[in-house]
């Protein structure tokens, strides 16, 4: 990235409406229901090939409540709304809230081998490929990316000084979340 980008917030009653800070290519949206908070990454915006992380501005709380767009790269204007958040409920925790696609891993990381959307399981009513304390194997599904409607398998591989066994510590990702190429997905540590 090379510039970090607030996006300017627009208060209607109870609700909060995020605008774009300018025109160009959003991508990296998060889905409807993510908590955002002051400072969360919630998205990227491309400007004349350059991307710009953006941020919710400080002291903005609330779940998204907007739908995500249809494409992947979706051009912006100058003070579009890029999300619509209501108000936290109880037990949301505010502190807790950080865009998906922008989490910090600590540990090893198997990345995305492309650009698309990446899904954790292979139907709506279907168990993730992959969850937390899971135990991965070489070529092992871990995932589905769709690219222009296609799904391929995205799977373990042993690279990149990631171990032959690995266990899951942490999903990096929403369900449906747009990734980029080489983009983080899954924590593991050898298992």
């Amino acid at each position: 990235m090379s510039t970090t980008i607030e996006l300017v917030a627009r208060r209607e009653g109870d609700e909060v409406a995020l605008l774009a800070p300018g025109p160009g290519w959003f991508t990296r949206a998060l889905p409807e229901g993510a908590l955002v908070g002051g400072g969360a990454a919630v998205g990227v915006l491309r400007v004349l090939g350059r991307e710009h992380a953006l941020r919710a501005p400080a002291g903005v709380h609330g779940r998204v409540v907007s739908a995500r767009p249809e494409r992947i790269d979706e051009p912006v204007g100058a003070g579009v709304e890029l999300y619509r958040l209501a108000p936290l409920a109880a037990g949301d925790d505010a502190g807790a809230a950080a865009g998906p696609a922008e989490a910090a891993a600590t540990g090893l990381v198997l990345t995305s081998p492309q650009t698309g959307r990446f899904y954790h399981r292979p139907g709506p009513d279907e168990p993730a490929f992959a969850a937390p304390g899971d135990e991965l194997a070489e070529g092992q599904p871990v995932g589905l990316i769709e690219v222009m409607k296609t799904f391929a398998h995205v799977p373990y591989r042993a690279q990149a000084g990631l171990p032959q066994r690995a266990r899951v510590v942490r999903v990096l990702v929403e369900d449906g979340a747009e990734v980029r190429r080489d983009q983080p997905l899954l924590e593991v540590e050898p298992a």
